[in-house]
Order: structure tokens, then C-alpha cells, then sequence
């Protein structure tokens, strides 16, 4: 389903005046990303990991338990690294 203008900057005239400075952030790196496309080498990684994320939201990770589970498994590799 295509998004119109309109929809969009309905969407930003009803956010709270708290939730401005967020969204000119994400509009200044969508805007960013498109003349910056990024390097290759970002984009292979990324490719990489789409298993990962879609296994993620299968499951309905939140993010909070994602970044608990990159640092539980840092953390392992780190005590292994250090015994």
C-alpha cells in the first residue's frame, strides 16, 4: 500500500511536541541514506543477518531481550577468552 504526503504529514502534525526532535532525526538520516548508500561491505553484512532478525521478530523479541542476548553471548566469549 502506497503512503501519501498527506498521510505523512498528518501522521507528523498529531505527534507530541516531545516526539519533534526524534522525527527530524529520522528524517534527516532517511534523507542522509539516500545520498549515502552506504559501503558494500555493510550491506553483505547485513544481508547476512537476515536470518537472524527474521528468527527475532518470529519470535517477538523485543529489543531490550535482543541486546540481553548479545551481551550474554559476549560475555561468554569473553570468560572463555579469559580462562
Amino acid at each position: 500500500m502506497a503512503v501519501t504526503r498527506e498521510e505523512i504529514y498528518r501522521t507528523i502534525d498529531e505527534l507530541p511536541d516531545e516526539s519533534l526532535e526524534e522525527a527530524r532525526a529520522l528524517l534527516m538520516y532517511l534523507r542522509h541514506k539516500q545520498t549515502h548508500p552506504g559501503s558494500a561491505w555493510a550491506r553483505t553484512l547485513y544481508d547476512l543477518f537476515a536470518p537472524v532478525r527474521e528468527a527475532a521478530a518470529e519470535a517477538g523479541m523485543t529489543e531490550d531481550e535482543i541486546n540481553a542476548a548479545i551481551d550474554e553471548a559476549i560475555d561468554e566469549v569473553r570468560r572463555e577468552r579469559d580462562s
